[in-house]
């Protein structure tokens, strides 16, 4: 499960995109189906980044 924080605690897309390339590179073989899983359903998992982080303040 720790692995799979930097996909899903990512600050933009192509981060999780990236941290998702490592996750697969890393468990691929041993879970298939789990990635297989993510990547097809990527475009919803990964719906959040479309909205701004509520956690960062905007600079001024």
């Amino acid at each position: 499960m720790a692995d799979f924080k930097p996909v899903y605690r990512a600050d933009t897309k192509a981060a999780a995109e990236f941290a998702l390339d490592e996750l697969e590179t890393k468990w691929g073989e041993k879970y298939p189906i789990v990635l297989e899983s993510w990547r097809s359903k990527w475009e919803l998992l990964s719906a959040y980044f479309r909205y701004p982080n509520p956690f960062i303040r905007p600079m001024q």
